[in-house]
C-alpha cells in the first residue's frame, strides 16, 4: 500500500501571507512590535486556512494561523478551538501553544510558539516513528485524567456518527465491525485524545516529536491516538501489530478494541471517501481512500478475513 496518489507536503491550497488583507497584517505586526521579513506558508495538510511560519525583523520567529469568517467559518471554529484547548494542557505535553489571538473584521487570527522541526518522512522509518510513539506514550500520561478547567467532549459522542456510519457497510463485514464499534466506543474514557495524529500533524525537533492542529480533541481510552496512528504505519508497510505488542501503552489492549478503533475508521472513510470533491482541498478524498483501504488491510489482517 506504500505511495499513493497524496504528495506529502503539499496537500493544502492556502492563502499566502501576502494574500492577508493590508489591514490584518498590519494589525498583527503591530501587536508583535515588528514587521514580518520572511513569511513561510506550511501546506501539508487538508485545511484552506493560512498556515504560516513568520521571520520577524528582530529576529524572532511565529507561527500564525488566520481565516475569515465570510468564506471559512469552520476553520474559524477550529483555530479559536485549538487556542482554548492549548492554553489548558499542562505543562509537559508535547504540543505549541497560543500566545495571543486578534479579530479584524471577519479575521480570526492565532499567533502561536514556532515550533522548529520537520515532518516525518514517509513511508514512515523506524527510528521517526519510535520518536512519535514515545511522545503519544507521554501525552497520555499527562492527560490522565484529563486536567481541570479543559472542557472537552466524550469520545464516544464525537464519534455516534462514525458508528452510524458502520451499520451502513456490506456484509459480512457489516455485523462484526458494529459490534466491535461499540465495544470500543464503550471503553473508559480516561485520557484528553488528540484524535487526529497523523505525520502532517506531527513535527520532528531536536528534542523530541511535537504533535500539532489541537481542535479535535477528546475523552476517549490513553492508547486511541497510538492505534489510529498506527493504521497510516501499517499503510506504510510497517508491521503495527508488532508495535502493539512492544508499546506499554497497548500492548495489554484488549484486541477486540484496537478492531473496534478500526472498524470506526472504515466505516467513516467509506463513506467519506465517495463524497464530492472538494476544490479547496483537492487531496482530501484520495486521502481518505487511502486511509479506508490502510484501514481495511489491517482490520481484515487482524481478524483472518479475505479482501476478495
Amino acid at each position: 500500500m506504500r505511495g499513493g496518489a497524496v504528495p506529502t507536503g503539499a496537500t493544502a491550497l492556502r492563502p499566502r501571507w501576502s494574500s492577508l488583507p493590508v489591514g490584518v497584517r498590519e494589525a498583527v505586526e503591530s501587536r508583535l512590535g515588528a514587521l514580518v521579513v520572511e513569511a513561510r506558508s506550511q501546506d501539508s495538510g487538508f485545511t484552506p486556512g493560512l498556515a504560516s511560519r513568520l521571520l520577524l525583523a528582530d529576529g524572532r520567529r511565529v507561527f500564525v494561523k488566520a481565516a475569515s469568517s465570510e468564506t471559512a467559518s469552520w476553520v474559524v471554529d477550529a483555530y479559536r478551538r485549538e487556542c482554548e484547548v492549548t492554553a489548558g494542557l499542562p505543562a509537559g505535553v508535547h504540543a505549541p501553544r497560543a500566545l495571543w489571538t486578534l479579530e479584524h473584521g471577519p479575521w480570526f487570527v492565532a499567533v502561536m510558539e514556532d515550533v522548529e522541526g520537520q515532518h516525518p518522512r514517509r513511508p514512515w522509518q523506524e527510528d521517526e516513528l519510535d520518536l512519535v510513539l514515545a511522545m503519544l506514550t507521554e501525552n497520555a500520561r499527562l492527560l490522565t485524567p484529563p486536567p481541570p478547567g479543559l472542557v472537552v467532549p466524550l469520545l464516544a459522542d464525537e464519534l455516534a456518527t462514525e458508528l452510524d456510519l458502520v451499520r451502513r457497510l456490506e456484509p459480512p463485514w457489516r455485523d462484526t465491525c458494529v459490534g466491535l464499534a461499540e465495544r470500543m466506543l464503550a471503553s473508559p474514557a480516561t485520557t484528553v485524545v488528540h484524535t487526529d495524529v497523523r505525520d502532517d500533524n506531527v513535527l520532528l525537533t531536536d528534542s523530541g516529536a511535537v504533535a500539532v492542529d489541537w481542535n479535535f480533541v477528546a475523552a476517549g481510552p490513553a492508547w486511541f491516538d497510538m492505534v489510529s496512528l498506527l493504521v497510516q504505519a501499517h499503510g506504510d508497510g510497517v508491521d503495527a501489530d508488532a508495535l502493539l505488542a512492544r508499546e506499554p501503552l497497548t500492548r495489554d489492549v484488549d484486541p477486540d478494541l484496537v478492531d473496534g478503533v478500526l472498524a470506526l475508521l472504515l466505516g467513516y472513510l467509506t463513506w467519506a471517501a465517495a463524497q464530492d470533491h472538494v476544490e479547496t482541498s483537492p487531496y482530501l478524498r484520495a486521502h481518505q481512500a487511502w486511509y479506508r483501504d490502510a484501514s481495511r488491510s489491517w482490520l481484515s489482517r487482524r481478524r483472518g478475513w479475505s479482501l476478495g
